[in-house]
């Protein structure tokens, strides 16, 4: 087997890895800003110091020493749980982030070096820089398969354990094979010696780095819009990645052969594509509204990949060609500068994707950031290119791009478009503008760390709605019962069972209502969790109607991830009621909070006779998942009662017997749970195949199949299917 498919091997495998464990650390540690761009920076930190230590090394047989590097990555993946359970009570003595970080380091570090190492290992068996190009393309290309077979088929069927494991095959596979190859070339006496050459200029160090950081800054950029034009599942996430995966090896294939010349292009074009992608981004949603008249819901998964690809404008395929064309300049054995190219690449993007992340996108929002990062790339390339005609020729385009790119509508991304299209009787882009623009105001959009968040105000009723990536999460209009009972009835169940001023904690803020109704029934201390900041700025738009953040001694307001504050804040003192408000499972993240170890992490901080509330949605959600999450929820809390909120749309899960003067009853007693849960599948953090099964079905009107199974489990009413 040729070295470039060994390369594709191990691309595929340093990916799925990649993502098992980043889902392991974020599980544990929270998905924050601030801790996902910590535990980001780690591993691309792990890469790039393997880069440098690999290129250091003259390896006697060159595919000999990258077949090692491939099994001490495959061992380590084959360990990481056990890794993991003797570094987290490490990293428990520290607080916060100094322990994320350490565990970070601990578990990530080492699997990170090697993966980086592997690249300029491979390139001491190859001569000159294009062969090691040539590496990098084949290596990249299999990171796309990765990318994609994680979540269509390898984590919803092999959950995350079995994923790992997947992948620790597939690298070790890989390493046995170059060990193969490695004994075939000693026994046909070829020589087994490997200069590792001399290291990049500083010059190519320096352009590929800024080519790292601009591309990951887009990157992140690109995966907000993701968000924002499909939904936050993992299914747009992996889009985003795989398109630009894809995009950056046909780049390195492409720079492989116009060698060293296209440098200087390359990073011009990165910029000016970028730009030039950035330009259609107003009229994406639009997009997606003729998708979906010419494909039906069946289309918008491809569909609305092509348009992100459309919104990327070629700008990953230059970033490709940048990075193979400064490869391709090395002359002599590639090794050495094949590590510190890598190396330099990967600093780069480390610090691109953690500003642009912790601080770009706040301040300038996404399209402000693409401007800024394509201006750079335009005059970093600018300067290595000597041609005067082609510097005023790029400076031409850049400034006309700048000047005639429509500008960002936030409006057209805070409405849900990807939620309402089977809505919609007409799918023409003048009807996605209408829904967009008529009949209500935009009274606050802002891009958080983690996610954007708009305000909106009906014109016509004056109701107010609050909406995260697009998807409307509390309202003063139809939601109202449900942010109120959800804070009414745990509290009430509490005081019947004996205790008059319950310790509340409440996960998410939303609008506020909830807190504010627990309060007011009586709650003596209240918490509550919310992820993203920039909610509780929006909260204050709902003070008059009852909710924003409550102003009030016994409240305060924790930014953080709901399980990591859980699970550092230990077993005192303990709660007597959680109310559980998040998002819908379908969202990758919020999914955390529909499994059975995250119901198991909230029962152990229950004081005695504790009372867990939480919400489940019955519209556009398989059948099988309603059972299924029943049923992980009963495994927990057995003795749990059903109310349904708004029927058809609401439910809440209550951990306690309802006191005979609540003013809403409950549907199931926990013998109609157990016949509503029969047959349905445990939702877990390993296979949490709720958060991949739920995505396919936001386009399918499943409340009166819900429905049906409720009155089943009632006895009143078998289902007409």
């Amino acid at each position: 087997m040729r070295l470039p498919w060994l390369l594709a091997l191990s691309g595929a495998a340093a990916l799925l890895c990649e993502v098992v464990w980043l889902r392991r650390l974020t599980l544990l540690f929270g998905s924050t800003g601030l801790a996902l761009s910590l535990t980001l920076a780690v591993y691309m930190g792990g890469l790039g110091l393997g880069g440098w230590l690999g290129g250091k090394r003259a390896w006697r047989r060159p595919p000999a020493g990258y077949g090692w590097l491939e099994l001490l990555a495959a061992a380590w993946a084959c360990a990481m749980p056990l890794v993991l359970s003797a570094t987290v009570p490490l990293a428990d003595a520290l607080p916060g982030l100094p322990g994320a970080a350490l565990a970070a380091v601990l578990a990530l570090g080492p699997p990170a070096v090697l993966h980086g190492a592997t690249l300029p290992a491979a390139a001491g068996a190859v001569s000159g820089g294009r062969a090691a190009g040539g590496l990098y393309a084949a290596n990249t290309a299999g990171a796309v398969l990765g990318v994609l077979a994680g979540p269509l088929f390898l984590l919803p069927s092999l959950g995350l354990r079995g994923t790992e494991l997947v992948a620790a095959g597939l690298g070790a596979s890989a390493g046995l094979l170059a060990l193969s190859m490695a004994r075939s070339s000693a026994r046909e006496g070829e020589a087994a010696a490997a200069p590792a050459g001399e290291a990049a200029p500083l010059r190519l160090r320096l352009a590929v780095g800024a080519s790292g950081a601009v591309a990951l800054a887009l990157e992140v950029c690109w995966s907000r819009l993701g968000a924002l034009l499909l939904g936050g599942s993992v299914y747009a996430f992996a889009a985003v990645l795989a398109i630009f995966l894809l995009g950056t090896a046909a780049g390195a294939a492409l720079g492989r052969r116009l060698g060293p010349s296209a440098l200087g292009p390359g990073l011009v074009a990165l910029g000016l594509l970028a730009l030039l992608g950035s330009a259609s981004w107003r009229f994406l949603p639009h997009g997606l509204g003729l998708v979906h008249a010419a494909f039906g819901a069946a289309g918008m998964a491809p569909g609305g990949a092509l348009l992100l690809a459309l919104a990327m404008g070629g700008a990953p395929v230059a970033s490709g060609l940048a990075f193979t064309a400064a490869l391709a300049s090395i002359r002599g054995p590639p090794g050495r500068a094949a590590g510190s190219l890598l190396a330099a690449n990967t600093v780069g993007a480390v610090l691109g994707s953690a500003l642009t992340g912790l601080w770009g996108v706040q301040l300038l929002g996404l399209r402000g950031v693409v401007a800024l990062v394509a201006c750079l790339a335009v005059g970093l390339g600018l300067a290595l290119v000597l041609s005067g005609r082609a510097r005023a020729a790029a400076l031409l385009a850049l400034g006309a791009l700048l000047l005639i790119s429509p500008r960002w509508d936030p409006a057209l991304y805070s409405v849900g478009v990807y939620l309402k299209l089977d809505q919609f009787a007409d799918l023409s882009p003048r009807a996605v503008e209408r829904f967009a623009h008529e009949g209500f105001r935009l009274l606050s959009y802002r891009d958080g760390r983690s996610a954007s968040v708009a305000v909106g105000e009906s014109e016509r009723t004056g109701v107010r709605w609050l909406s995260i990536n697009g998807k409307v999460d509390a309202s003063t209009g139809d939601d109202v019962p449900t942010q109120i009972l959800s804070g009414q009835i745990p509290v009430q169940t509490r005081q019947a069972l004996g205790e008059p001023a319950p310790r509340v904690l409440v996960v998410g803020l939303a609008s506020g209502m909830t807190a504010q109704a627990a309060l007011a029934q009586g709650a003596g201390e209240l918490w509550v969790l919310e992820l993203e900041p920039e909610v509780s700025r929006a909260a204050a738009f709902f003070e008059e109607a009852g909710g924003g953040m409550p102003q009030d001694p016994r409240a305060q307001l924790v930014v953080d991830d709901a399980r990591a504050w859980l699970r550092r804040r230990g077993v005192q003192p303990l709660f007597d009621v959680i109310i559980s408000e998040p998002s819908n499972p379908w969202l990758t993240g919020v999914s955390n909070l529909f499994t059975r170890e995250y119901w198991e992490l909230g029962r152990s901080r229950l004081g005695p006779q504790g009372v867990f509330c939480q919400w489940v949605q019955l519209y556009a959600l398989p059948p099988e998942a309603l059972r299924g999450l029943v049923r992980t929820f009963l495994e927990v809390f057995p003795e749990s009662w059903l109310y349904e909120t708004i029927p058809g749309a609401d439910a809440l899960l209550i951990s306690g017997p309802p006191p005979a003067d609540l003013a809403l009853r409950p549907v199931l007693d926990p013998a109609g749970l157990r016949r509503l849960s029969a047959g349905g599948r445990r939702n877990t953090d390993d296979l949490p195949w709720v958060e991949f099964e739920a995505p396919r079905w936001l386009h399918r009107r499943t409340a009166a199949q819900n429905a049906a199974l409720i009155r089943r489990a009632m006895g009143t009413a078998e289902p007409s299917e």
